[in-house]
């Protein structure tokens, strides 16, 4: 899929400014605050929904406007054309999308998943640096995007909890349902997690099975042949790591099903007297290791949370990132936009230059950076005609 233009009207810093893209590489630069991380953003909510950044509807309409739009035109390998649009009323506070002009009901069912993309900007590594949330968050959406039916149980998986949770903290709170209705209400909501729950811990073990190749082979374009990353599933309820045999998880709903359940059952006053959930596949974790061999070959294995140094972190989520393309392409045959914002920055020349070289193999990329001399760069890889430039000046498109 191939974005080939944009329009922002009235968002961030843009009153209306229509940019028309390369079908390779598109290096977009100016100082910090100019608007080049806006463009990225305005592309990410008519791929995605909503910023990449995280940031509120609200925050993203230009000062003194009540409302924003992004327009896109996108066109699939066929060439078949799809015009994408998001508007956002501030006082309503309510986002419409529409799809060649037809309102959308609901951009999860619609259309989520219809244009993939992949992010990297310093706010990736959240996901090594950060709490389990943003761990399950990468993984989550890297599974959704292909699967509706994974988007559809997390939504229901959600949706029970929510109504457990508000359950358990009533009881705990004294507005106690009589002792009968509040234990069958319960039961009912436990059996339905179980249930949900399996379907998740499934599609999830199935996810790292086919993600860690592709992984290993992005980790090592960049790392030395001494260093092995690892991933691995974390439970506090089920022993994922007696699951797994030759390199794959081989997990089993039906065992799944009863450790589950007896987890439940177990923690059951706990969970009632704090008045919250504590068991489930919203609690688990992604675990990254490294396993380095030194010169003597001696074998040193570490987590990255909390042992790796600045540059193993970066080249960890660097590598994720760009295993979570292929695994998209794989996936669903349509290679998703490589959005890279101030991915160069605190970086040597050698690794820019193998970073760089590395791009090629990618499909349409949109590069954001302080410094017009990585221009050079790309110039030793892509020819004249693959490149796009634009200097972001305060709003203004050249």
């Amino acid at each position: 899929m191939l974005l080939k233009n944009i329009k922002l009207v009235n968002f961030r810093n843009y009153a209306s400014r229509q940019i028309s893209f390369n079908n390779s590489f598109n290096f977009i630069h100016g100082r910090n605050g100019e608007g080049k991380t806006n463009i990225l953003e305005a592309i990410s909510y008519i791929s995605f929904g909503k910023s990449f950044l995280g940031s509120s509807e609200q925050d993203c309409m230009k000062f003194g406007c009540g409302s924003f739009d992004v327009h896109g035109t996108y066109e699939n390998a066929a060439g078949t054309e799809y015009e994408i649009r998001l508007n956002y009323d501030g006082e309503a506070r309510r986002k419409s999308f529409f799809l060649n002009s037809e309102k959308i009901t609901s951009w999860s069912s619609g259309v989520f998943g219809k244009f993939p993309v992949v992010f990297l900007s310093p706010h990736s590594l959240d996901i090594t640096y950060g709490n389990p949330s943003e761990r399950r968050k990468f993984f989550d959406i890297l599974l959704a995007q292909v699967s509706k039916v994974y988007l559809e149980l997390l939504k229901d998986y959600v949706r029970i909890l929510k109504q457990k949770n508000a359950l358990l903290k009533n009881q705990a709170n004294g507005r106690a349902l009589p002792g009968n209705e509040f234990r069958n209400l319960l039961n009912s909501l436990n059996e339905k997690l179980v249930d949900f729950s399996v379907d998740i811990l499934v599609r999830r073990a199935g996810l790292l099975n086919s993600f860690k190749s592709r992984f290993g082979e992005s980790f090592s374009y960049f790392a030395g042949s001494d260093e092995v990353p690892g991933v691995r599933y974390s439970s506090d309820y089920i022993k994922f790591d007696e699951l797994y045999e030759d390199g794959l998880y081989i997990v089993n709903a039906g065992d799944l099903k009863k450790i589950i359940t007896t987890a439940l059952e177990e923690s059951g006053r706990e969970e009632e007297a704090r008045g919250l959930s504590i068991v489930g596949p919203h609690r688990d974790d992604y675990v990254f290791s490294l396993c380095k061999t030194d010169a003597s070959g001696a074998v040193n294995k570490f987590e990255i949370k909390n042992f790796a140094s600045q540059g193993e972190h970066k080249t960890f989520v660097i590598a994720l990132k760009l295993a979570e393309y292929h695994y998209l392409t794989d996936a669903s045959g349509n290679p998703p936009l490589l959005l890279l914002d101030d991915l160069l920055s605190e970086l040597d020349a050698g690794r820019v230059s193998k970073i760089v070289s590395h791009l090629k193999e990618y499909g349409q990329i949109f590069l954001t950076t302080t410094d017009i001399a990585y221009a050079k760069e790309l110039e030793n890889y892509y020819s004249k005609d693959e490149i796009n430039y634009f200097e972001i000046n305060d709003g203004s498109v050249s």
